[in-house]
C-alpha cells in the first residue's frame, strides 16, 4: 500500500482517478459477481445493504493503511459549531416529502437502512478517501474534481443496472452538483458524517416519493448547489487540510 500511496501524493489527479475506478469495480464485483440476489422479503434491500457495507469498509482500510482516518474527515466530527451549514441541503432533502412517501413499512425500513448505508459508503470514498487525495490541488480544483468524478461513476446505473440512459444522464449532473457542495461542506465543517445522513435522506426520500420533483425545482436546487458550494470555499475552503506525506 505504501508504493501506492507514494504514486497518489505525487499524482493525485491520476490518483483520484484510479481509486474511483477501484472502488466501482469492488462495488460491481460485490453486486453482480461474488453475492448472489439478496432479497428477502422481511429485508428486501439486504443485498444493497451488504454491498454498501462492504465497499465502505474497504475505503475504511484504505484510509486507515495510510494514516488518513482524521484528516480525510472520517474519523472525526469536525467542527460541530460548523454543522449548522450543512441545513440548507438538510431542507432541499426534505422537500421532496411533500408529496408523501409510498410503500409498505418494510419496504420503507429496507429503503432507509439501505440508503444511509449508501449515504456512509458514497461519502467515506468521495469526500473522504478521493477529496483527500486531491486535497494538494486546492480546495476549489478538489471540490470540482470530486464533483467530476462523483457524477460520471453514476454512468455505472446505465451500463450495469439497467436504468435508461436519459434518467442516468440527468442523475449524474445531479450528483456532479451534489458533491460539489457535499466536497465544500467537509472544507468547511471538517468532517463527512453531516452528508452521509443527509446524503441518505435524500436519496430516500427521492426514491420513496410517489412521483418526480418539477423541473423547475430540480433545476433551482442545481443553482443552489453550485452557488452554496462556492460561497463555502471562498469562506472556508482554505482551512481544509489534506496530508502530502
Amino acid at each position: 500500500m505504501q508504493p501506492w500511496k507514494d504514486h497518489v501524493i505525487r499524482h493525485p489527479l491520476w490518483g483520484a482517478v484510479e481509486l474511483t475506478i477501484a472502488w466501482h469495480i469492488v462495488l460491481l464485483l460485490f453486486a453482480k459477481v461474488i453475492l448472489p440476489p439478496l432479497d428477502p422479503s422481511w429485508f428486501p434491500d439486504l443485498g444493497a445493504t451488504l454491498v454498501n457495507a462492504i465497499c465502505a469498509t474497504g475505503a475504511w482500510l484504505v484510509l486507515w493503511r495510510w494514516g488518513w482516518p482524521r484528516v480525510s474527515g472520517v474519523a472525526t466530527l469536525g467542527r460541530p459549531r460548523r454543522w449548522w451549514l450543512a441545513a440548507p441541503m438538510l431542507l432541499i432533502a426534505c422537500s421532496y416529502t411533500l408529496a408523501g412517501l409510498d410503500g409498505r413499512a418494510t419496504v420503507v425500513v429496507s429503503g432507509l437502512v439501505s440508503l444511509l448505508w449508501v449515504g456512509i459508503n458514497e461519502e467515506m470514498y468521495s469526500r473522504g478517501l478521493v477529496q483527500q487525495t486531491l486535497g494538494p490541488l486546492g480546495p476549489v480544483r478538489a471540490a470540482i474534481g470530486v464533483a467530476v468524478l462523483f457524477g460520471a461513476g453514476h454512468i455505472q446505473n446505465f451500463l450495469f443496472f439497467g436504468d435508461p440512459l436519459d434518467d442516468t444522464l440527468w442523475q449524474m449532473l445531479a450528483a456532479g452538483f451534489f458533491g460539489f457542495t457535499c466536497a465544500a461542506l467537509r472544507y468547511a465543517i471538517g468532517s463527512i458524517w453531516p452528508m452521509v445522513v443527509i446524503h441518505g435522506l435524500d436519496d430516500f426520500f427521492q426514491i420513496r416519493s410517489p412521483g418526480s420533483a418539477p423541473d423547475g425545482w430540480q433545476a433551482s436546487v442545481y443553482a443552489f448547489h453550485l452557488v452554496y458550494g462556492l460561497w463555502l470555499l471562498r469562506r472556508y475552503g482554505a482551512g481544509g487540510s489534506y496530508e502530502r506525506a
